[in-house]
Formats: C-alpha cells, sequence, structure tokens
C-alpha cells in the first residue's frame, strides 16, 4: 500500500505521516540510520495528538521558526514536538507527545524531496517489518485527537466541550503563540 505523500507548497516540502502498530525499543537506531544518506527530518508522536491537517501547520511554523532564528532547541525534530505542545519545555513536550516505546506510535517524515521522502517510508518500513512490526498510512481519528486535547486543553485553558474543528483552531494557536 502507498503512503501518501502531502506537499507542503510554500515550503517546497513534502511529508508522509504512517503509524506503526507498536514503537520498538531500538527506534533511535532506526531513525539515525535512515537520516545517514538522506535528507529527511523524522519524528515518533503519541497518534492522539496529531490529525494530518494539523501537520502542514506546524511544520511551516517550525520551518519559520528556524529560518529567522528564534526556535528553541537545535534540531528539527525536537522542535516540532516543542512547537506542537505549545511550551518551552522539551521534557514535558516529549513526556506528553512522544511516543512511548512499546506502544503504537505516528511517525512523521519530512523531506524536501518527494524521491528521497518516498525512499526513507520504504527503508523504514522495510526496518520495521524485520522487527514483525507493521507501517500503515495514518489514519485521522478527530474523536481521539479531539479528546486528547480537550483534556490537555482543560487544564490550561479552562474549558470543556469542544468540537474537532475548536481543538484544532486551539491548537494551531497554541504552536503560534510559542513563537510569539
Amino acid at each position: 500500500m502507498l503512503e501518501p505523500v502531502r506537499s507542503i507548497d510554500s515550503l517546497d516540502t513534502c511529508f508522509a505521516l504512517l503509524l506503526v502498530d507498536r514503537l520498538p525499543e531500538e527506534w533511535v537506531n532506526i531513525a539515525t540510520d535512515l537520516k545517514k544518506s538522506r535528507r529527511i527530518f523524522i519524528q515518533f508522536f503519541n497518534p492522539a495528538c496529531l490529525v494530518s491537517e494539523l501537520i502542514p501547520f506546524l511544520v511551516y511554523n517550525v520551518h519559520q521558526a528556524f529560518k529567522h532564528r528564534y526556535n528553541v532547541l537545535r534540531g528539527f525534530e525536537q522542535e516540532l514536538l516543542v512547537a506542537l505542545y505549545g511550551k518551552r519545555s522539551f521534557q514535558e513536550a516529549l513526556s506528553t507527545l512522544g511516543a512511548p516505546v512499546s506502544q503504537r506510535a505516528a511517525i512523521l517524515v519530512v523531506s524536501e524531496d518527494v524521491a528521497v521522502l518516498k525512499e526513507a517510508v520504504a527503508a523504514l518500513k522495510e526496518e520495521f517489518s524485520k522487527r514483525g512490526l507493521s507501517v500503515e498510512p495514518f489514519r485521522d481519528d478527530e474523536q481521539l485527537f479531539t479528546a486528547f486535547w480537550s483534556s490537555l486543553l482543560s487544564r490550561d485553558l479552562k474549558v470543556e466541550a469542544l468540537k474537532y474543528s475548536d481543538v484544532l483552531e486551539l491548537v494551531k494557536e497554541r504552536i503560534a503563540l510559542l513563537y510569539v
């Protein structure tokens, strides 16, 4: 099955969002090996915190942070977590939005080159397959996303009973406000 490659036209960048049934313990080594000969960025997330509609906004904001030098961290992948979390604490972002080992994980792969992206995704699938793991295209779960963020936002903003569109806008706002 081919993974959908989506473009972020304003950046001449593309991405694939995938789902692995269980993040292996050696995920860091896999990501490092994938990046050795390819110009890609790869990050693993708790799948509940993402929907594909959010990715272009997230990547654009992180890209702009690096371009204009107001990024919080040195690494693009790590900055994705901090930006999505909306607070400057990498450890909090990682523990809240990161994918735990042995759990389902969303995998975001970003590149400026479609061919490189497709090659990286194929290599990623092969590495996970060697470990008996299944990688498939990410399927948005608006209810899961809404529940995850509603719980998190209700603590910070004292809001309740939000619709998907409201949660999506609040998360986008949270990303943008990190850099203000």
